[in-house]
């Protein structure tokens, strides 16, 4: 079932808002329109914000068709129910307060500022009639009850994704000390101990276990996936340090020791003196921070020394510093010689051994084309093309070979002769297949 509201307004053609008449002024001829028919459906629930937008539909309507002289709007505002807002039933207030309940006063206005009155029509579209609200205010009023219900949707709304791994920080290197014996010229003791503070460094990798563990902290602390040949191209970018730091109390520790001197950390890599780790246990559950370990040596032979720790998490620490160590015995007299070696740079080995034939060519990177490169420029058949555009722009900012003067040497074995070749290399734009 169907009900259709009607708005019908009178306004003043004389007098406006703001200028209100006395009542015994006689302000001229009204004119009369209706608004409507809006429709409702029997026990319809509909929201302020529907009922708004559906009556300024129909005063819309109304100015369109030209049944309103002037362009009506409605608008709805909420406010908590007292003696002030509303002047009626003084108990009805006083109820609807005690339950906290709100009042919706919804204002009509024209834009034109036109004073008018709106009738409430009930019943046949036409037929007046008025409501008691109590006490004796008569007013033209309807009775209208609104139920206001939460419409509460749940719905995620997406904030952040972040997969990461919670580990310790790895541990710093020991402190170790090495004391000799008193008249014994093949032994030594080696004290270890916990150290202090914080660094951030590269991993080094001293056994094939300590790969995934690598793995895991660059996961943990710099949410980066990388693969084991990753590891051993770590040194190349600073950003990719690791932190250590001793959060953790130190269980035990690793020694490695080498007969050779090292050229660097993987000269000890799987050299570890004992199969266990080195720890002190002073009772069930309880170990020492600082445990001890005696090493059997030959006498005036030197030996290199690095070690790590390892923390309660099984967390492993970078290698100390190489420590190189020698027990002289002169005869009788015995005096431990020590001291802290640095590594020698690697030279590079410019020596290529052949037969009969010798090619020299730049390497594929160098000769490849840029399309990063700036315009080559005009194509001309009787000029050389630029050398910018042959290699990329890593290759030719750190080691471009265009355009340099290079001098090889070539020795005889047999004779030893030696001829001299000075080669450059030019973009002539001709391709030898």
């Amino acid at each position: 079932m169907s009900f259709h509201w009607y708005l019908d307004i009178e306004e003043s053609t004389y007098v406006n808002q703001n200028e209100i008449a006395p009542p015994d002024q006689d302000v001229g001829p009204r004119g009369t329109f209706s608004v409507g028919p809006i429709e409702f459906e029997d026990n319809e629930t509909i929201s302020v914000m529907d009922l708004v937008v559906k009556i300024n539909g129909a005063f819309e309507e109304a100015f369109v068709e030209g049944t309103s002289p002037n362009r009506y709007y409605m608008e709805a505002r909420v406010h908590p129910i007292s003696a002030e807002n509303f002047q009626a039933n003084v108990a009805k207030i006083n109820t609807a307060k005690s339950q906290r309940e709100l009042a919706i006063e919804y204002r009509i206005f024209n834009l034109d500022n036109v004073a008018f009155s709106l009738q409430f029509r009930s019943g046949p579209h036409g037929a007046v009639s008025g409501h008691q609200f109590g006490g004796d205010v008569s007013i033209p009023a309807a009775d209208v009850t609104i139920i206001n219900k939460s419409d509460i949707v749940g719905f995620p709304t997406p904030y952040c994704q972040l997969e990461a791994t919670i580990t310790d920080k790895p541990p710093m290197p020991p402190d170790i000390v090495f004391i000799p014996y008193v008249g014994v010229n093949n032994k030594i003791m080696i004290l270890f101990n916990s150290n202090a503070g914080e660094m951030k460094e590269y991993p080094i990798v001293l056994r094939n276990s300590d790969i995934s563990f690598i793995l895991d902290e660059y996961f943990a602390q710099h949410q980066i996936a990388l693969t084991e040949n990753d590891v051993q191209e770590l040194k190349a970018d600073n950003a990719k340090k690791l932190q250590y730091r001793n959060d953790d109390p130190i269980r035990k520790y690793e020694l490695f020791r080498v007969g050779a001197k090292p050229t660097s950390y993987n000269s000890f890599r799987g050299l570890n003196l004992t199969e266990e780790p080195i720890q002190a246990q002073l009772g069930p559950d309880k170990f020492s921070t600082a445990p001890a370990y005696v090493d059997t040596i030959v006498p005036n032979k030197k030996y290199w020394y690095c070690a790590r720790s390892i923390d309660i998490h099984n967390n492993v620490s970078n290698p100390t510093y190489i420590f190189e160590l020698e027990m002289v015995d002169n005869k009788g007299q015995m005096f431990l010689r020590q001291k802290i070696i640095a590594f020698e740079p690697q030279k590079l080995n410019y020596k290529k051994t052949g037969r009969r034939f010798l090619a020299i060519e730049p390497r594929f990177e160098q000769t490849f084309y840029d399309e990063a490169a700036e315009s080559p420029g005009t194509v001309c058949l009787t000029e050389e093309p630029s050398s910018d555009i042959l290699g990329n722009s890593e290759v030719r900012q750190v080691s471009s070979i265009w355009g340099k003067r290079f001098k090889v040497r070539v020795t005889s074995k047999k004779t030893g002769r030696k001829i001299d070749l000075n080669v450059t290399f030019k973009n002539t734009g001709v391709i030898i297949p």
